[in-house]
């Protein structure tokens, strides 16, 4: 992964410093002999080591010998530094001096070691109060220079809108309080260990039978209930094989909930059995919820995904049996199962189903203590606990952001290490060991976590009616705080080979920047930020389009590679299938949609060649290809009749809405709805005719009536057949790419002639053309348009 980054704060929101601190890794990648010395010692979370003013060297010059003025006045400022800099001590109670630990007391509460038992916090010593009256006095200065902050702001704004925006904008936006790119490791302190206190325990326990139940931790687990059905069969294990192979390809590589040689050798121990009566039916649960995801990534032929999807149904119907969510023992294997099972169902595009067992597993984990850091844990089932509950918050994240629903997890809830990067074969019982030199951290769980930290602070921007540049600023800051915290390879400006595997984790930041800067396209921004916004949305889809052209060049030859079941084989398509996800879909579907409507269509056909690769793979790709065929059409119009310059375009309501994509699914942020009618008016008057193409075809009717049934959020296999397919969407661009040529063609006097409707080119669905005629024309025009602007064309040239 790409591991947790740099520390730093954003300016009075979050500033990131670039301090490089022990335990944690530079920008230019981890320190990794550091880190994996921090994690030798002991199977608890890493923690960082962290430096104060009085640890730097002194500066001060060496005095010389003499007894000039100049020397005594020289001498005697140094000494008065050397006391100024003594007198500057953290102020510390007597007790906290003579214990020696930091002391967190204030002006108004003693410190949490005076409170834990119970003695007065007081301060004896003159340097201590004139310590505190000083921190007093910078605190105040802090909230002064914040103040001032916004005053300026107010001002502005005052300057610009008058009074009334005022008062519906800056009232609005709070101040910005966004994490720390680093991980924050400073556990919250427990209370004082109680000897002798087995008995008190052993009473607690039997007598709050009943009542209560013992803290997760300290939980005895009761035995496993026994099987309430019939276990089925064990699949072949040559399709076991291979599904845990493309398992272990894709969903493995972003949420490493598993840890492989423990789950091969239970797998091991299962298929030497023949049956799962050796193994909790928990275990199986989520065996079964692997193989569904298998499912997902078929290596073989896109052609036979349809029958993958169905195998993997079956998997996840088995899965969902034998969790038996009724028992009150739950255990891990049940909140892994449920997430699985979202991410599956997520997948195959039933996105409500994937929300609902996201809920299911974010409660199981909570029930049983993941969120929370607790131990001495066994090393391995430490890590897996923390990597278990990191994949879950990510989702939790992600999802919400995608489908445009509450945040499950809250932040203040959340106390628990973050995972370590390295390979699962790194952890062993004895200790996380010591990686190669040229051992490369993992990429996805640990890249996604600094990302989707700040998605709580984002949701709660996205409430405004719009955001304000400063705002946008400050994001921007700490997206550039997290980007230096990358492997050099993930940055946006690095031009070396980028893997296709890694694109789905690279471009979880280009999703959220997305989801910020399209805000503001919204009715109730003004022109001005809404240009600024399709500008924004612009930039980031041109950096996705980087990416992907990167992961297309000739990867570079390898001694030997750094995972053990990778392989270097794979043909460019394999790799980049094993990064489809849904999340990725949707992401290359808007920048499509933004580069198409700003006429960066080279950039687009990029997109496009990722997106034509995944194809059917996933539903939501096929409903994001019909989707972007009606928009290039709607654009195709508009630029035949004259209305498809840029300013134009960025003003055109209708295309604007269009181009908002997804937004118009979120009930805080769409706009379009405003007026229409709802609940049962709308069902009572928007009743389909049978010839609907969403009535069924065989005319079903609800219990014998004639009230035709509603129109299903999924495609219909008739409206996934007819939209033309990747192919008519390449021709398209390619038409737009050759029309755009030739309106930068024609001399500043050159009147074009009124486009005849009835003369139009119409792109049938097939007829096809390889996408080297397309990608040959990209390139052919790009020269072209640097001839048009480095030369003047006469008629003469164009006869």
């Amino acid at each position: 992964m790409f591991g947790t980054g740099t520390s730093g704060r954003l300016p009075g929101l979050s500033v990131p410093s670039h301090q490089h601190q022990p335990g944690t890794r530079s920008s230019g990648g981890y320190n990794a002999t550091t880190y994996n010395q921090s994690y030798a010692t002991s199977s608890a979370s890493p923690s960082t080591a962290s430096g104060s003013l009085q640890d730097l060297p002194s500066n001060e010059p060496t005095s010389t010998s003499g007894g000039s003025p100049t020397h005594v006045s020289t001498t005697s400022l140094n000494a008065q530094k050397r006391a100024y800099r003594q007198r500057r001590k953290d102020p510390s109670c007597d007790a906290c001096r003579e214990r020696k630990v930091k002391c967190d007391a204030t002006e108004t509460s003693p410190c949490s070691e005076c409170s834990s038992r119970s003695h007065k916090c007081q301060f004896t010593k003159e340097t201590n109060r004139r310590m505190s009256s000083i921190k007093q006095v910078q605190d105040l200065q802090s909230q002064l220079a914040e103040a001032k902050h916004q005053i300026n702001h107010l001002r502005s704004l005052l300057n610009e809108r008058g009074g009334a925006e005022l008062d519906r904008r800056a009232i609005e936006m709070p101040l910005l309080k966004l994490p720390d790119i680093a991980p924050n490791l400073e556990r919250r302190q427990g209370p004082p260990t109680m000897n002798n206190f087995d008995h008190v325990r052993k009473n607690i326990r039997i007598y709050g039978r009943g009542i209560f139940k013992s803290p997760p931790p300290y939980r005895q687990l009761a035995s496993q209930p026994p099987y309430s059905f019939t276990p089925p069969p064990l699949p072949s294990r040559q399709v076991t094989d291979r599904l845990l192979s493309q398992y272990y390809d894709s969903i493995h590589r972003s949420y490493p909930l598993i840890h492989w040689p423990t789950f091969q050798h239970e797998v091991e121990k299962v298929y030497s059995t023949g049956n799962f009566h050796i193994m909790p039916q928990a275990w199986m649960a989520s065996f079964f919820a692997v193989l569904a995801c298998g499912t997902l990534q078929t290596m073989d032929s896109l052609s036979q995904f349809p029958r993958a999807e169905v195998e993997g149904m079956s998997y996840l119907d088995i899965s969902a049996q034998a969790l038996n969510n009724w028992t009150d023992e739950l255990a891990i294997d049940h909140a892994r199962a449920s997430l699985l099972m979202s991410i599956f169902a997520t997948e195959v595009n039933l996105k409500s189903t994937g929300l609902v067992w996201l809920g299911s597993a974010v409660r199981i984990a909570q029930d049983i203590g993941l969120h929370w850091e607790t131990g001495p844990w066994p090393v391995v089932e430490g890590e897996i606990r923390r990597r278990v509950w990191w994949a879950i918050y990510v989702w939790d994240r992600l999802l919400s952001l995608e489908i445009g629903r509450p945040l499950s997890i809250a932040d203040e809830d959340c106390d628990v290490g973050f995972p370590s990067p390295v390979d699962d074969r790194f952890i062993q019982p004895q200790g996380i060991i010591r990686t190669p030199a040229s051992y490369a951290p993992q990429t996805g769980l640990a890249a996604a976590i600094p990302i989707v930290r700040f998605v709580s602070q984002l949701k709660r921007t996205l409430k405004t009616a719009g955001i304000a540049t400063h705002t946008l600023q400050t994001y921007d800051d700490y997206f550039h705080g997290i980007m230096s915290s990358f492997p050099e390879q993930c940055h946006t400006v690095a031009e070396t080979y980028l893997d296709p595997i890694l694109l789905s984790s690279v471009l979880t930041l280009q999703v959220a920047r997305f989801h910020l800067y399209r805000h503001n396209l919204s009715v109730s921004c003004r022109p001005a930020e809404r240009a600024d916004a399709l500008r924004r949305c612009a930039s980031v889809a041109q950096d996705t389009a980087k990416y992907i052209s990167r992961s297309l060049q000739i990867p570079p030859v390898k001694a030997e590679s750094s995972d053990y079941s990778e392989s270097p084989s794979q043909t460019w398509q394999a790799r980049a299938l094993c990064s489809a996800s849904n999340m990725l879909c949707m992401h290359l579907w808007r920048c499509m949609l933004i580069l198409c409507l700003r006429t960066d269509y080279h950039a687009a056909l990029t997109c496009l060649r990722l997106s034509s690769i995944i194809g059917d793979l996933r539903k939501v790709n096929v409903a994001c290809g019909r989707n972007l065929a009606f928009f290039l059409d709607r654009l195709m119009d508009r630029i035949h009749n004259g209305n498809g310059n840029h300013h134009q375009l960025e003003q055109d309501e209708e295309m604007l809405a269009y181009v908002s994509g997804d937004m118009q699914g979120c009930l805080e942020n769409s706009w379009v709805w405003a007026g229409s009618e709802i609940g049962l008016k709308l069902n009572n008057t928007q009743a389909l005719p049978a010839s609907d193409p969403h009535f069924r075809e065989n005319g079903e009717t609800f219990e014998g009536t004639h009230l035709p049934l509603r129109p299903s959020p999924l495609l219909t296999e008739k409206e996934s057949r007819e939209w033309g397919g990747w192919e008519r969407i390449e021709r398209m661009i390619g038409q737009l790419i050759e029309e755009q040529r030739s309106r930068l063609s024609q001399p500043l006097y050159y009147h074009r002639p009124p486009h005849n409707p009835g003369k139009r080119v119409h792109l049938a669905p097939d007829a096809a053309v390889p996408v080297s005629a397309v990608t040959s024309l990209a390139s052919t025009s790009t020269n072209t348009l640097s001839a048009v602007s480095s030369s003047r064309i006469s008629i003469a040239n164009i006869i």
